[in-house]
């Protein structure tokens, strides 16, 4: 975790059934040491949701204590990260709480990599160093072309699966929880149906109940991100380029849009899972939310995996972003939350059913991989996209990346949602639904690969295929919801180095609590994800750590002891256990 010379925030988990927290005790121990903090409720926005009548009444006690129970804060220090790593101070809060249930982590901010080539008069934040021509398209990629492709029958089959799910259920609202940088009200290719009375935005010191994108540029911005994105998922109509149609997937569906970021370049922890939890508490109060549509990512949270899990068992279907690269800086595997199993990993695949993997110095792709993080993932079309531009209102033909992806896997979600919807709500169990569905698109999907002979493998790139939305409506919905499985639980420590370096903890030394742990695991597969050195030590990710030799461990471990961006915690750790982790 690299120093921003910024104070340092925490979130604090204070795990389901813990007492109230009684924050004068601790605090005051801290402040002896000059360590002060600012706390906010992590859960205002859910305790504003006012929840339907009939939902009110069916309610138990349990549940309502599991929820006044579970505390959640966020914490804003006084002391800034060039002055303690940030971990060592999450685990002197914990260690003045004096509570084996608590978990924290600090909110860190993550990097998004995206470009897009469009001749306005915004700033891209990255630009391939190839040639560009006159900005509506990239020439790098095919089409070659400012035309509306991925919709048609060669393609995604969106328009086909959207016609047809359009005449069946009219009475029936499906509902789509948008996270993104917000929206442009006055674009004319927003979704017909956007949910203005149950947006939000997350960001601290802009307006609660407001995701318009006020279009800020600055280093590093991406302004109308969300309304680009937007536009693919359930986009208004276009007349022009030989099209005169509606350029979303989902025009029909009802959009929740959520602003968790000033620019998708950057995301902070805590607004991602804030926006979620949002999202899985109004679906609880009787405000039904069935799909996510994510076109963001970044490393490893708790954060992150409570807020995915509880999505999940809600019965919401996610889709995230792959993530994306430059000649595989500065990460080519999957990006969270697109890594959990949990969540469908939205990759990219172009015109020509290729793998979004370019060779060329400068030239943006997608991230793929591991191949075990595959099984769970589904590939979509980019780049040369249709893009609402919020510059001059207009529609670009530029999008790119990763987020290109992800909105058209969302909006065939919610086609196969609106044909099925009576069979669906019916299957006993609320996993069930999401299973259901991306069962359905992952038998579907287009099991091809146009690439060379040694790298012809679908797999490797596009996990269950390639995205057919047509073909997906022809699958039914299990009765019962038989042979559906339901994926494990959202765990950001599954690294090979991570799920299995603690296996023997109980009889390793100076071992802290399960939830103190936790915290050094997840810390592990923060630099994991961020490290290249750490990741080539690693195999890529591709090889159990048992599997190494005695040697390679040591050098593994050996780096992590003298990384600098290593907390003293997991230092002393890894010290004090490190012939127990070599001889495992």
């Amino acid at each position: 975790m690299k120093n921003k010379f910024q104070n340092i925030e925490l979130l604090v988990n204070m795990g389901t059934g813990s007492r109230s927290l009684n924050k004068s005790s601790f605090l005051k121990t801290l402040s002896d040491e000059g360590i002060e903090f600012e706390t906010k409720d992590f859960r205002a926005h859910e305790k504003k949701i006012k929840q339907k009548k009939e939902i009110r009444s069916s309610r138990t006690k349990e549940n309502l204590d599991q929820f006044e129970n579970n505390q959640r804060f966020m914490f804003k220090s006084n002391v800034q990260d060039h002055e303690i790593n940030p971990w060592d101070l999450a685990h002197k809060l914990k260690h003045s709480m004096k509570s084996v249930s608590c978990f924290v982590e600090p909110d860190t901010v993550s990097e998004f990599v995206i470009q897009r080539k469009i001749n306005d008069n915004e700033e891209p934040s990255h630009r391939s160093i190839g040639k560009q021509n006159d900005g509506n398209f990239d020439a790098d990629w095919m089409p070659h072309a400012n035309t509306i492709w991925h919709l048609d029958d060669a393609h995604s089959q969106l328009m086909s699966a959207r016609k047809e799910a359009e005449e069946l259920n009219s009475d029936k609202l499906v509902r789509i929880g948008h996270l993104d940088t917000g929206y442009d009200p006055g674009h004319p290719q927003l979704p017909p149906r956007l949910n203005t009375k149950l947006q939000r935005n997350f960001i601290p010191g802009e307006t609660p109940t407001s995701a318009v994108d006020p279009l800020n540029k600055a280093v590093l911005y991406m302004p109308g991100h969300g309304t680009g994105t937007l536009g693919i998922l359930a986009g208004g109509k276009f007349v022009g380029n030989g099209f005169n149609d509606k350029i979303g997937g989902a025009p029909f569906a009802e959009i929740i849009p959520c602003r968790i970021s000033n620019t998708v370049v950057l995301i902070k922890t805590s607004e991602f899972a804030q926006a979620l939890n949002y999202l899985s508490a109004l679906h609880k109060s009787g405000e039904m939310v069935h799909i996510v549509s994510m076109s963001m990512g970044g490393a490893p949270s708790q954060a992150w995996a409570d807020a995915v899990n509880e999505a999940y068992e809600s019965g919401i279907l996610m889709v995230s972003a792959a993530g994306n690269n430059y000649n595989g800086i500065p990460i080519r595997k999957l990006v969270y939350p697109a890594r959990f199993e949990r969540v469908i990993a939205a990759c990219g695949a172009t015109f020509e059913d290729a793998p979004y993997y370019h060779k060329k110095i400068g030239e943006m792709q997608g991230n793929y991989g591991p191949s075990k993080s595959m099984n769970y993932a589904l590939a979509a079309y980019t780049p040369n996209m249709p893009w609402a531009v919020s510059e001059n209102k207009a529609l670009s033909f530029s999008g790119a990346g990763t987020s290109s992806a992800t909105p058209q896997i969302a909006a065939a979600a919610a086609c196969y949602l609106k044909k099925y919807y009576e069979e669906i709500t019916a299957l006993p169990e609320p996993w069930m639904r999401v299973e259901a569905v991306r069962n359905a698109l992952y038998t579907s999907a287009a099991k091809k690969v146009n690439s060379v002979l040694e790298e012809n493998d679908y797999r490797s790139y596009f996990g269950n295929g390639i995205l057919r939305a047509s073909d997906a409506l022809k699958i039914t919905v299990p009765k019962k919801g038989n042979n559906l499985i339901k994926a494990k639980d959202a765990d950001v420590g599954w690294f090979p180095i991570l799920s299995t370096i603690f296996r023997s903890v109980e009889s390793a030394t100076a071992s802290p609590d399960a939830q103190g742990l936790n915290m050094l695991n997840i810390e592990l597969a923060q630099i994991s994800y961020h490290n290249t050195e750490l990741n080539k030590l690693m195999n890529n990710d591709e090889i159990e750590f048992l599997g190494l030799s005695k040697k390679k461990k040591g050098e593994i471990l050996d780096f992590l002891i003298c990384l600098p961006e290593t907390s003293m915690t997991l230092k002393s750790f890894l010290k004090n256990n490190y012939k127990s982790f070599i001889s495992m």
